[in-house]
């Protein structure tokens, strides 16, 4: 008789363990709570949550709860509660964010977007036709390809086309160190700008400082004058890449067309805005 119930309050005992195990394991290590809500915390016996600034006194979960329900109806931040086993065996630490309670406008809005890229983005490659009518391919054996961003020429920060056109105009036709960005790291390059008939220095690379869209306005904050609008990845048209977004603007929009999302081809929108330099 006792071989048998030894092996059966093992098994109970492992059940035990497994059960305590989940417990802990489920509840999360950082919880966002409105200011005012009740934070409902439910553990097993043993195991207590206590705030991690107590002074000599123990919460169990419920109380716990309450004290943070309170805090939360007056203060406005991080609450850290710590769960503990039997009171004094620390097992895991909870980070409470209490954010203000505030009411938002629903809308669904259709709005523009105007979205510029952090540095130029490189869109293509062309030859250019010299001051002598002779074809030439500066970024030949650059390294620079479709998709790359240029941040930098001569050690000058590049924010816009302009500021790349007027850089390379500035060099009189004499090689530039150019740095550009791929897959998050930093490369550089040495290019000599081709002059062209016109006056004027061109590296041959087709290149573009912003991007235009349509997306939807999902709400409005009145008090603040937030909103939040629906987004995703961007890619450009050219690259096919998803552009990096230095900063945007906000525009009015008309639908004009939609084209409608099917299996293995999501809804699209696309646009196009390109300078040559």
């Amino acid at each position: 008789m006792r071989k048998k119930i030894k092996p059966i309050l093992l098994i109970l005992f492992f059940l035990i363990i497994y059960i305590y195990v989940c417990n802990i394991t489920l509840l999360p290590n950082n919880i966002i709570v409105f200011q005012g809500e009740e934070l409902n915390l439910r553990t097993l016996y043993g195991l207590e949550i206590n705030t991690k600034d107590r002074s000599n006194s123990s919460y169990d979960a419920m109380q716990a709860s309450t004290n943070l329900s309170e805090k939360a109806s007056s203060s406005i931040g991080t609450v850290n509660l710590s769960l503990d086993l039997f009171g004094t065996i620390p097992l895991k630490e909870i980070d409470v964010n209490v954010l203000p309670r505030t009411t938002v406008i629903p809308m669904g809005n259709s709005v523009g977007l105007k979205l510029y890229t952090d540095g130029v983005l490189v869109v293509g490659m062309s030859e250019i036709k010299g001051e002598n009518d002779v074809k030439y391919k500066p970024y030949e054996n650059s390294g620079i390809k479709e998709g790359d961003r240029i941040i930098q020429v001569n050690n000058t920060a590049i924010k816009n086309t302009d500021e790349l056109i007027d850089n390379v105009n500035k060099s009189n036709g004499k090689e530039l160190k150019i740095v550009y960005v791929r897959d998050e790291n930093q490369l550089t390059a040495n290019i000599t700008p081709t002059k062209t008939s016109e006056n004027e220095y061109k590296l041959g690379l087709w290149v573009r400082d912003a991007a235009a869209g349509v997306g939807t306005a999902t709400f409005y904050e009145p008090s603040t004058g937030m909103f939040a609008a629906l987004g995703h990845g961007i890619t450009d048209i050219d690259t096919g890449e998803i552009v990096d977004i230095a900063n945007g603007e906000l525009t009015t929009s008309t639908i004009v067309s939609i084209k409608k999302g099917e299996k293995g081809d999501p809804r699209r929108n696309k646009g196009n805005n390109r300078i040559w330099t």
